[in-house]
């Protein structure tokens, strides 16, 4: 699902005659491009403009009514129910949900694209009622987030399930998706996990995981019906890249996680290649969801696609810590065939 801007529908030469009307559009434009473009939060941009929060969300849906920003599926996306099947039957998922891959130029990017507008139809479906939700990090997360719909009825309770990093992109904090959720669906409750994403000092952490607002989280967390997460992966020439945890993350992190065999992560907690939790110290001092309480929760989705997303998600469904999955064909089959591989070994 893309939002852009639209300009056939609306009678320029008409608002010509009226420069009133031609301001009140581009201030609308204006917010909506601070909202969809810019990633800005609305309590942001009302702080921005010195409106309050309910007063950007009418903007907002002023902009959609007048066809300033339009929602729309990009195409009817080709799901490949065969590829599907198999990933169910394999790895006894409760559903799986692939779609057909692009090729040539931009393709990983294309692709991303496509599984995330596909994964903001299913969790948008699925809110209705009294829900709670617990969300991670990342991008792909986020850009799930961006296309997410109110399609129901919806008392929502979303929870953040990872700490937060140390001078990282606002827009895929955990935290931010969580108050993005929660702006979405006006009703809905936030719980905050105030905390770093790794805590060395055990001290420290002791202290910190005290804090009643924490420990309100992590009973929470226990509580969800929907995880949505993205799959991380490991590389050891790369590990202390990610923006998000660059701060924390050390060579000796990466060089324990790669003796023990680490291939993916959740939540930023690293798993091998049948999903095992592996015991290590980056694991054991970083501050999220805990690993068997993802494993135990009765939907776990996760959503990623490319190349180096092929292990981790392999290790993610043979370890069953994801049991629904969101991705393109290319990946889903290379995932069977390396998994046929590995059982033949």
């Amino acid at each position: 699902m893309t939002r852009r801007t639209k300009t056939k529908d609306l009678n320029f030469q008409q608002l010509e005659q009226d420069d009133k009307s031609l301001q009140e559009l581009a201030f609308l434009s204006q917010v909506a491009d601070m909202y969809y473009n810019q990633d800005m939060l609305q309590s942001d941009i009302a702080k921005k403009l010195y409106f309050s929060r309910s007063k950007v969300s009418r903007l907002l849906t002023q902009a959609r009514e007048l066809g300033i920003v339009d929602i729309k599926i990009r195409q009817v996306l080709d799901r490949i129910p065969t590829v599907e099947d198999a990933l169910k039957k394999t790895f006894g998922l409760k559903d799986a949900v692939v779609i057909n891959s692009f090729s040539g130029d931009n393709k990983d990017e294309r692709n991303l694209e496509m599984v995330t507008d596909f994964a903001s139809l299913y969790v948008s479906n699925l809110l209705k009622g009294d829900i709670t939700l617990g969300v991670s990090n990342g991008s792909a997360v986020n850009k799930v987030t961006r296309k997410i719909n109110k399609l129901h009825n919806c008392d929502l309770k979303v929870v953040q399930i990872i700490g937060s990093g140390s001078n990282a992109h606002q827009a895929i904090e955990s935290r931010d998706l969580v108050m993005r959720f929660s702006e979405i669906f006006s009703r809905g409750h936030c719980y905050f996990l105030n905390a770093p994403i790794y805590i060395d000092n055990e001290f420290a952490r002791s202290q910190i995981l005290q804090d009643k607002t924490i420990v309100t989280a992590f009973e929470m967390m226990k509580k969800c019906d929907i995880i949505l997460s993205g799959i991380g992966g490991f590389d050891v020439q790369r590990f202390h890249t990610a923006e998000i945890i660059r701060e924390y993350q050390t060579d000796a992190h990466a060089r324990e996680l790669e003796m023990k065999g680490a291939v993916g992560c959740i939540c930023a907690l690293y798993y091998d290649i049948n999903g095992n939790y592996i015991n290590a110290e980056w694991n054991n001092k970083c501050v999220a969801m805990p690993f068997e309480v993802i494993k135990n929760n009765p939907m776990t989705i996760g959503v990623a696609c490319r190349d180096d997303k092929v292990l981790p998600m392999l290790g993610a469904l043979r370890g069953k810590i994801v049991n629904v999955v969101i991705t393109d064909v290319d990946t889903a089959t290379k995932v069977l065939e390396q998994n046929a591989f590995l059982n033949k070994s």
